[in-house]
């Protein structure tokens, strides 16, 4: 050992050169063959170890040496970190406060106003507006105002409240039942669903303008009414049970007043409401019923290997995933069914647009190396780069959507990341984290993108 210390010591020029050489050697081939960072760490620490050796040998002064080699570890740790990681994230954000809020279940967006997570904000800078109790909800918008329910002040039961939105001021309030959903909203008229049954409020004064004992849904599914988590409040008429106590039917009934204008359907698979069609997707069938009439307008076999419970739609046409990425693609007006797959090539692998209710659906879709997004319904496909794989987050009724998947850095390592695609086409990102206990998963509203506690106004 003394020998080897005598022999370093004699010849710490050539040792510090073969350092550096290692060094560097560990450098290129972590980026070369994405041996990873501990492979790319190993090499900085050599090579700077080499480079101090070397600096002995010219600088004599101790503390000259230390201040020197302290510079040179300094400028080469911050170097290296940045050619791994990148620059710090670019992108304008704000970071919510408080327990992170549902952006596309229960949040709205006016103009440069954002409500979610109980805090009306500017959309730019995050600044709070104004509150509203804990565990308050948004159930619609109007030009005006938003209408939430609201806790009342000594925790037994909820309101129905409609608030300005530039101020937070109350305009109206009324009674609701224990857990209530909004269903619809159609011509100044709001359906609300709450354990204690359904009501039609009018949306000036909140005054109750029909009741149900029975619940309602903005679609049914397997012969009840159903509340899918992203749900478009855009119809005239709501589902409700058909009253008695042997039935196992839905009933239509017109979001204004209530009446009854469909009776009986059979949606032991799945029903909507598009338009003025409500879709019965029964034991053998599926059936376009008009709503303002009642008359059946088409009826269909059901295909044979479409998947159940999934009636998503743009605009006329129903979309129903079938096997091995193929679609069937249903036109509400004259019942006619054709087969619809993604264009040039490119594959779904698996079904995202069964629970999407937006005027845009986005469906994941590879061609080889490449993944990226269909609009179905269209030969529009936008390309995600830099990711091997990708699946959607959350899709807002907007249309924009969150997608998550990877970027690599230059020594191979995968990172989680997060893209916003616009109803337009349009790409943002990638943003870093997403879909993770670790960084939060990504939540969607219309042109606003949440990952964990960072919010990013995105128009």
């Amino acid at each position: 050992m003394r020998r080897v210390l005598e022999w370093l010591t004699k010849h710490v020029a050539l040792c510090g050169a073969a350092l550096c050489a290692v060094g560097i050697g560990l450098l290129a081939a972590s980026v070369l063959a994405d041996l990873g960072r501990w492979t790319y760490y190993g090499g900085v620490v050599l090579l700077v170890a080499g480079l101090a050796l070397l600096l002995s040998r010219v600088l004599r002064t101790p503390l000259v040496l230390a201040a020197v080699c302290l510079a040179v570890a300094l400028v080469a740790a911050g170097g290296s970190w940045l050619a791994l990681n990148g620059l710090p994230d670019q992108h304008e954000h704000w970071d919510e406060t408080g327990a992170p809020s549902h952006l596309t279940e229960d949040s709205f967006r006016q103009d440069r106003v954002l409500f979610a997570g109980g805090s009306a904000r500017d959309l730019a800078t995050g600044a709070v507006l104004w509150t509203v109790p804990e565990d308050s909800h948004v159930m619609t918008t109007t030009d005006e105002t938003v209408i939430l329910s609201e806790p009342v002040e000594d925790g037994e039961g909820t309101r129905l409240i409609a608030r300005l939105i530039d101020t937070g001021h109350q305009v109206w309030w009324a009674d609701v039942g224990e857990d209530p959903h909004a269903i619809a909203q159609h011509d100044g008229v709001l359906v609300v669903s709450s354990r204690s049954g359904t009501v039609g409020h009018d949306l000036t004064s909140g005054v109750e303008l029909w009741t149900s004992a029975r619940p309602s849904g903005t679609e049914c599914k397997q012969r009840a009414p159903w509340i899918p988590d992203s749900r478009d409040l855009r119809q005239s008429a709501v589902f409700l049970p058909t009253p008695g106590s042997d039935t196992d039917t839905v009933d239509v009934h017109r979001v204004g007043d209530g009446e009854v204008l469909i009776e009986g359907l059979d949606c032991s698979a799945a029903g909507r409401i598009v338009g003025d069609v409500a879709v019965e997707h029964g034991t053998d069938s599926i059936r376009g019923v008009s709503v303002s009439s009642g008359e059946t307008r088409w009826e269909q076999e059901w295909i044979r290997d479409a998947q159940p419970f999934a009636l998503p739609d743009t605009g006329d046409v129903i979309h129903i995933p079938g096997d091995e990425g193929q679609y069937h693609s249903l036109d509400l007006v004259t019942g006619e069914v054709t087969p619809t797959a993604a264009p040039d090539g490119w594959v779904a692998t698996h079904d995202e647009i069964r629970h999407q209710r937006a005027e845009v659906l986005w469906q994941p879709v590879r061609r080889g190396a490449e993944v990226g997004l269909w609009e179905i319904g269209s030969d529009r496909v936008v390309r995600i780069p830099g990711t091997p794989s990708l699946g959607i987050a959350e899709a807002d009724v907007s249309g924009w959507v969150a997608v998550v998947g990877s970027t690599q850095d230059i020594v191979g390592d995968r990172h989680r990341a997060t893209w916003a695609v616009s109803p337009e086409g349009e790409v943002r990102g990638p943003f870093a984290g997403g879909n993770a206990a670790q960084d939060g998963a990504a939540t969607m509203a219309d042109g606003v993108l949440r990952i964990g506690a960072r919010v990013y106004p995105l128009d």
